[in-house]
């Protein structure tokens, strides 16, 4: 598979560095909290930031609750309180490219669209309750940006279906995230970060990973199984009164993320095995190679009376002493020193 560009200076899959997202969601209560975080989210080291773009009207029906692992409480309500107006949206966008980071959202209806694509919006994310929204998705991903995928909730067929129809619309640029719809996760034997490979094998696609646990065990082990994109819910402080801060990550625990990630990433290397630069003078004088037990003189046959094998690895290898046993010294070779080929004949 190739990268996805976004743009000029951001791609993302294999060879390139881990996308992270902080997802701020609604995780502010006016336009100042939502600023900062978009700051803080810079300072921390993420790629990008993202929002969530909905009318709650559109969204939902006026009288279902949130079941009790997303908090309870009305649904309308709580979407309504967060609605985030055209101005808010350009100014959040605007911060965040100040930031030299890439600015996007989560719309929830076809009306959203036209808001996110006058912002220059570069790539999309469609969340888990729009997986099975196959009429929205394909009007998403006509408009050729990348698009970014959750899963939670669903069946390998559900996120086939969704992932053919993409297709069907002329859009290869798709990323599918291993998600579990649960705000925080308690049990992680749920998480699942192998359903990665299991939908990158069976369908072709770029994965990553939408975190909504509290360990940081989980963003390595993501990156590690193959991750390209990292998605975590993000808040200036836990203690705003929003519905998502107090499970997601702060600034200092999105900071040590990020590390962790980049830490990760790096030690992953590029497959090949192979001695590391660093390793150069250790296989020479740590590794063992043919040497004289006793003084050998010019013409006497080497043995297993006159050679041994010890460090350092200067002379010849171990691997080659049944090719050396029986061959005679072209030198006199003085006692307990590294035998090289020049040294025979």
């Amino acid at each position: 598979m190739q990268p996805i560009r976004i743009n000029d200076k951001v791609s993302i899959g294999p060879g390139c560095p881990v996308f992270i997202i902080a997802e701020i969601g609604y995780n502010f209560n006016n336009i100042e909290e939502g600023l900062a975080s978009v700051d803080a989210a810079a300072d921390c080291g993420s790629d990008a930031v993202k929002f969530q773009t909905f009318r709650a009207a559109n969204i939902v029906t006026r009288g279902i609750e949130f079941p009790p692992e997303a908090g309870g409480g009305n649904q309308f309500a709580e979407f309504k309180k967060y609605e985030l107006s055209a101005e808010a949206h350009a100014r959040l966008f605007a911060r965040a490219r100040e930031r030299g980071m890439v600015p996007f959202s989560t719309p929830s209806h076809d009306s959203d669209l036209p808001l996110l694509e006058g912002l220059g919006m570069e790539i999309y994310k469609i969340g888990s309750d729009d997986l099975t929204n196959i009429p929205f998705q394909v009007e998403t991903a006509r408009l050729g940006k990348p698009v970014i995928i959750s899963t939670g909730m669903s069946y390998l067929s559900e996120v086939a279906c969704t992932v053919e129809a993409i297709r069907a619309a002329d859009n290869e640029k798709i990323i599918v995230l291993q998600c579990l719809s649960n705000y925080p996760i308690k049990d992680l034997s749920e998480v699942n970060l192998r359903a990665m490979n299991i939908i990158a094998s069976a369908l072709g696609v770029l994965v990553g990973f939408s975190d909504h646990t509290t360990t940081i065990s989980a963003p390595a082990a993501a990156v590690a199984l193959g991750a390209c994109v990292y998605e975590k819910h993000f808040t200036l402080d836990k203690k705003i009164p929003a519905p998502d801060a107090a499970f997601s990550a702060d600034p200092l625990e999105m900071g040590t993320i990020v590390h962790t990630i980049r830490e990760t990433e790096a030690m992953l290397g590029d497959g090949l095995k192979c001695p590391a630069r660093s390793e150069v003078d250790m296989r020479r004088d740590t590794r063992k190679g043919l040497v004289s037990l006793r003084p050998i003189k010019k013409g006497e046959q080497l043995s297993l009376a006159n050679t041994s094998i010890k460090r350092p690895g200067h002379g010849i290898e171990p691997m080659l002493l049944q090719l050396v046993l029986g061959l005679k010294a072209g030198q006199d070779i003085p006692g307990d020193i590294s035998i090289t080929w020049d040294m025979l004949r």
